[in-house]
């Protein structure tokens, strides 16, 4: 699992809304290019599913962890 700090995810949430941005406003100039626009719009979508899930994941607690007293070095 990788744990990222919140910095690190406000960071990430910023980029995609920019890539977004920027890719909404390809689709909307490539009017007349067909195949184009529906390439920029399936990757706009996978944009958005990327950014959903990092939104889930955003303030997900962890599962508790249980360090046995053997594993600390102590005896058990």
């Amino acid at each position: 699992m990788v744990i990222k700090t919140g910095l690190e995810i406000v960071r990430l949430h910023k980029e995609y809304e920019d890539k977004i941005e920027e890719l909404s406003d390809a689709v909307v100039r490539l009017e007349e290019y067909n195949y184009t626009k529906s390439i920029l719009r399936e990757q706009l979508a996978k944009l958005r599913e990327d950014l959903k899930a990092l939104e889930d994941t955003r303030f997900k607690p962890l599962d508790p962890v249980v360090i046995h007293t053997s594993l600390l070095g102590g005896k058990s």
